[in-house]
């Protein structure tokens, strides 16, 4: 245990004139933090304000086309904009490939009498839609059908209103029978998932795995100076000397864990973005910050014995850390992936800690929830230490 004491106090010793790596450790997932909670926040906030704009040419002005047009506006995703004068179809296409709006909307005129033709004639089309050559398939999808059940829910009154039927109370009864419930917060408030609330773990996770650095670099440091050799001389295990090294960095891993839950309670929301809340039990994001630090230093520590040089572990374990984000669903959420792509995040041992954070932040998740990843972190991080063991203990250098 003597041994043991020095190793980690010889580590300390060298982690505090490595600046330059505490300040990656510490500074790198702080600074991720905050410029992703606050440049996404529109994209995950319930009330971020931020709707397409919606160019309306009307050539029909009648009731019905009113009507669908202000059934299209209640759900405030779009703001629908009507000109004075309608647009040419040139101009038309010169406003939305300049970026004025999004989509474009024209009722063709004998769009009212057309909804329910009483001789049996079809005008085709009766709303012809212009888009944007920057917008994306998802928001043309979600536009296309806020238009067909507007233009649903028109045919149906004016159905009901021939049938004598009253079509307000209709309109009313179709509004209660829809109730919205969010399940991400156990109780108290219902929300959507903010910014922050993907940010924190997904960066946290990100910034553990950077261990590899500083830990890969004052490992060989070591080796190439002999020091590694000068410790083996006064028996000291390989075990003991791997464990020495790895004490300390799980100790840090913990240290950035609290500092990025702090970020995000308190930092972020100074600078204009959301609090993160913390919904399930402190004990459980413990267990997922220890599990994570366990696999991110196994992973570290395989890397720092098998590389020769310090540019060969930077390279391997900056770039291994780079492809395992990507596709764990750190730089980009899962949400947003294809299905293939989302299959694939699940191999990444970051995928599983970041699953595990957000089960706790966001989820009220139990220990049956959180248990799975944090076991499967564990035994990967294990299983990298004791071939890390294996190769120190057959090098002799």
């Amino acid at each position: 245990m003597k041994g043991l004491f020095a190793c980690i106090r010889k580590e300390l010793l060298l982690l505090s004139r490595d600046l330059h790596g505490l300040a990656l450790l510490f500074l790198m997932p702080l600074a991720f933090v905050l410029i992703m909670s606050l440049a996404l926040q529109n994209q995950f906030s319930e009330h971020s304000g931020t709707r397409l704009k919606v160019l309306v040419v009307d050539a029909d002005r009648s009731d019905a086309s009113r009507a669908v047009l202000a059934t299209m506006a209640e759900g405030n995703a779009f703001d629908f904009v009507v000109p004075t004068h309608a647009p040419a179809s040139l101009a038309l296409d010169e406003q939305l490939r300049r970026g004025d709006y999004a989509f474009a909307i024209e009722f063709v005129a004998g769009f009212g009498p057309a909804l329910l033709p009483s001789d049996g004639t079809v005008v085709d089309p009766l709303i012809r839609i212009s888009v944007a050559p920057d917008s994306n398939k998802q928001t043309e999808t979600i536009f296309l059908t806020t238009v067909r059940a507007a233009l649903g829910r028109e045919r149906m009154r004016a159905l009901l209103g021939g049938l004598g039927v009253d079509t307000q109370s209709a309109n009313d009864g179709a509004h209660a029978d829809i109730g919205v419930h969010y399940a991400y917060v156990g109780g108290g408030t219902q929300r959507n998932p903010s910014a922050v609330q993907q940010s924190v773990p997904a960066w946290l996770v990100f910034g553990a795995f950077f261990v590899v650095v500083p830990l890969s670099n004052t490992f060989i440091r070591e080796r190439q100076q002999g020091t590694l050799r000068r410790l083996r001389s006064t028996n000291l295990s390989a075990l003991t000397l791997l464990a020495g090294k790895l004490v300390p960095y799980f100790g840090i891993n913990q240290l950035q864990v609290l500092l990025m839950l702090l970020a995000g309670s308190y930092l972020v929301p100074l600078l204009g973005g959301e609090a993160l809340q913390i919904n399930g039990s402190i004990a459980l994001l413990a267990l997922m910050a220890a599990a994570v630090s366990v696999c991110a230093l196994g992973f570290a520590l395989l890397i720092a014995v098998s590389s020769n040089t310090t540019e060969q572990a930077t390279l391997l374990g900056g770039t291994g850390n780079i492809i395992l984000a990507a596709l764990g669903g750190i730089m980009i959420p899962k949400f947003v992936m294809p299905p293939t792509m989302q299959s694939v995040a699940q191999w990444s041992p970051m995928s599983w800690g970041l699953e595990g954070f957000l089960d706790v932040l966001l989820r009220s998740g139990t220990l049956r929830d959180v248990a799975p990843k944090a076991a499967g972190l564990i035994l990967l991080g294990l299983t990298a230490i004791l071939l890390a063991w294996l190769v120190q203990s057959r090098r002799t250098d």
